[in-house]
């Protein structure tokens, strides 16, 4: 209905945006086009769109093959309506041109968090799915994908995965919930700060002048691109690893708050026998810098070789007022309802992230994010010898 409605806004404003194409529009003044390139870079930093969508609904573009989506967000015509949108708005469109970070905030306000809302035509999905895996089989071995393209059947290009045989998770554990500890009990922000103070290659330090206090979480200085860059995020989980005292707050936590609330929550359930939990150890610490124009991407857990039988949890460690950026997350497995998790160090969200996708805007203040995330596996639903294949880092699981 959204879309529908503004498809008939704009076709009332058509005229008005004709004469500002030919005359004074997006491609005729300088200051546009510095818009326009701003918003292009930051579109090649943006969460990429759902896998098999083709009709872009912010320009109403539609294209021939749903892989082009990718494409045409990068490019101007989108970026334009992207403009246009900016300035229907009332937004600054005169003078320099916006900042990086201005620019991601904005494309992530008025482009990306509309697209991912966006359900693809199950049609358009199959195609790109099968598109998708004749490309890779025509990169590995042109000659075997041509023969496999004319004399095997499409299903053929889509091999299953493997998954556990486990019964569905209760739907109890697949609504998102919230809870909160006591932080003075579990000090997981001073773990995490202990942690980071330490002189590390590769990961980051605190400014000079906080050495001589203490050092405020937010103000950690991240080398390289901790939060995007895999080798680097291996090294930190690595380092969370071997760090025994943050480890010791953490399985505190998980023992004292997070347990009693999935016992809590499984009560009344049809469950035989006492359920059996798995903690993923060591957890995820996500370090997010800023100003920025990276996101974190959209994505299900089970892209990454976790399984449906686990419930996934997220603590910010900083503040939210400073840093301005959390997780977004839809309620249910391809609604695309995405919200922000709108929590503060001492709260924590549980949800079922293997199906819901979930994501992380860019960080547009000079303050880094710090969290952690972390799963939980519920037998008889989740089985701890499993293993996708393929998956290039594999988490560690202890039985509670």
């Amino acid at each position: 209905r959204e879309v529908e409605l503004e498809r008939r806004e704009e076709q009332r404003e058509g005229a008005e945006s004709g004469r500002e194409r030919e005359g004074r529009g997006v491609r005729g003044a300088p200051a546009d086009k510095e818009w326009v390139r701003s918003f292009r870079r930051a579109a090649a930093a943006a969460a990429l769109p759902p896998l098999g969508l083709r009709r872009c609904c912010l320009c109403h573009e539609t294209l021939s093959s749903p892989l082009r989506m990718a494409e045409h967000l990068r490019g101007a015509r989108h970026c334009e309506a992207v403009l246009r949108r900016h300035r229907r708005r009332g937004g600054r469109c005169d003078g320099p041109q916006p900042g990086e970070a201005e620019a991601a905030m904005l494309f992530d306000e008025l482009s990306t968090q509309r697209i991912v809302r966006v359900r693809p035509e199950p049609p358009d999905v199959a195609l790109a799915l099968v598109q998708r895996e004749l490309s890779r089989a025509n990169a590995a071995a042109p000659e075997a994908a041509a023969a496999a393209s004319t004399a095997a059947p499409l299903s053929s290009a889509l091999p299953a995965p493997a998954l556990p045989d486990c019964s569905a998770l209760p739907a109890c554990l697949k609504t998102e919930a919230s809870l909160r500890f006591d932080t003075r009990a579990h000090d997981l922000r001073g773990a995490a700060v202990r942690l980071l103070a330490k002189p590390r290659r590769g990961i980051g330090s605190f400014p000079a002048a906080s050495r001589s206090g203490a050092p405020e979480l937010e103000d950690f200085a991240p080398h390289g691109d901790v939060f995007r860059r895999f080798k680097v995020q291996q090294a930190l989980y690595r380092e969370v690893g071997k760090d025994a005292p943050f480890l010791a707050a953490y399985e505190r936590l998980v023992r004292d708050v997070i347990l009693p609330h999935l016992r809590s929550r499984l009560e009344g359930a049809e469950e035989e026998g006492e359920p059996e939990f798995h903690y993923q150890f060591p957890p995820t610490l996500r370090v997010q810098p800023g100003p920025s124009h990276e996101h974190g991407p959209l994505h299900a857990d089970k892209d990454y070789g976790h399984q449906a039988g686990e419930v996934n949890f997220w603590l910010p460690l900083t503040s939210l007022e400073r840093t301005r950026t959390t997780l977004h997350v839809e309620t249910s497995p391809g609604r695309g309802d995405f919200h922000p998790l709108l929590l503060d160090y001492g709260d924590a969200a549980a949800f079922h992230g293997c199906l819901c996708r979930h994501h992380a805007p860019a960080n547009p203040t000079p303050f880094t994010r710090v969290s952690i995330d972390f799963r939980v596996g519920v037998s008889p639903h989740f089985d701890p010898g499993w293993r996708a294949e393929g998956v290039k880092a594999l988490h560690g699981w202890r039985k509670a």
